[in-house]
């Protein structure tokens, strides 16, 4: 071999090995984000519970309670009356059970007054529940599924109606047609699939390109067992016989309000509802229309649980 063509070899190794190196860096670059952005979809700092229903003038006792796999789960019980239907009211992800961003607290007042009983509790990964990961639904029903089963081993026999905002929505929608105890559903800001707001966020958010959320949505089901492309709550709204309370606000930058007439088209049953609340944001339809929203809520529950 002469010298020139033994440099030329030599020179053909060092691009191969430099352009391995690359490709080697760049997957590790890639696969960092990508695990970055996964642990960031199931995970979110807790936010400390800042007031309790004594605030609003309500008696209470805190209540605990197994999730149906297992974790403790924190709420509290506020009595409505004995034979009175309860009304279970779940917060949306990064909140608990009295976000004052929901004003949760002054739905429960309002149905408290109304009659109801009403149970508020922490998801897992919130508040003061336990687990340490969140799943935007996928296993955040278990907790509503156990929620169910406190009421009844309270001795609560009458009908039970669920009332969530955004995740905590989604999750009212996913659990109904796994439980035969769940009469009615109010969905307030709920999403009929998880993946088309990922993509939204991501791209609102990230100058990344878009090969970037299939990596992310595997590792998040390999690294966490989150399958986020099983979570669709338009799917659930088809399979389930009760009526539902679509609410959404129309300048919904989170969740499009396109979301909230899919979810409203799905429902098979003549009593669903459908009310679009044309000045809220996110989850705010309480907050801009507190008086209307308390009627049409309590209108739909006194029908559907009456």
């Amino acid at each position: 071999m002469t010298d020139q063509a033994s440099k030329s070899t030599r020179l053909r190794r060092r691009v191969l090995w430099a352009s391995l190196a690359i490709i080697v860096v760049a997957a590790g670059i890639i696969l960092g984000i990508s695990g970055y952005a996964a642990s960031s979809l199931t995970k979110f700092e807790r936010v400390p519970i800042g007031s309790n229903p004594a605030d609003f003038g309500l008696e209470y006792a805190d209540v605990s309670f197994p999730s149906r796999d297992g974790l403790t789960l924190r709420g509290w019980w506020l009595e409505g009356g004995d034979d009175s239907p309860t009304i279970v009211v779940v917060h949306g992800s990064e909140g608990n059970r009295a976000d004052p961003a929901e004003r949760m607290l002054g739905i429960a007042r309002d149905l408290v007054t109304h009659g109801y009983n009403v149970l508020m509790f922490d998801m897992r990964g919130h508040g003061e529940s336990g687990g340490e990961h969140i799943s935007a639904g996928l296993y955040e029903k278990n907790d509503l599924l156990g929620a169910i089963d406190y009421v009844r081993v309270r001795g609560i026999e009458n009908k039970i109606g669920v009332l969530g905002f955004s995740m905590g929505a989604a999750v009212c929608l996913m659990a109904a047609p796994e439980s035969e105890e769940i009469d009615a559903v109010v969905a307030d800001a709920a999403y009929a699939d998880i993946v088309s707001i990922i993509e939204s966020e991501f791209a609102e958010r990230s100058d990344l390109p878009g090969f970037f959320i299939p990596i992310i949505l595997s590792m998040t089901r390999n690294i966490y067992d989150v399958d986020f492309t099983a979570i669709k709550p338009e799917e659930a709204v088809r399979e389930t016989s009760v009526p539902v309370f679509i609410i959404h606000g129309e300048q919904d930058e989170m969740i499009p309000v396109e979301h909230a007439y899919r979810l409203k088209e799905a429902s098979q049953n003549p009593d669903s509802r459908l009310w679009i609340v044309p000045e809220a944001q996110h989850a705010d339809s309480y907050l801009v229309r507190p008086t209307e929203y308390k009627e049409q809520v309590i209108s739909f529950f006194d029908e559907a649980l009456d």
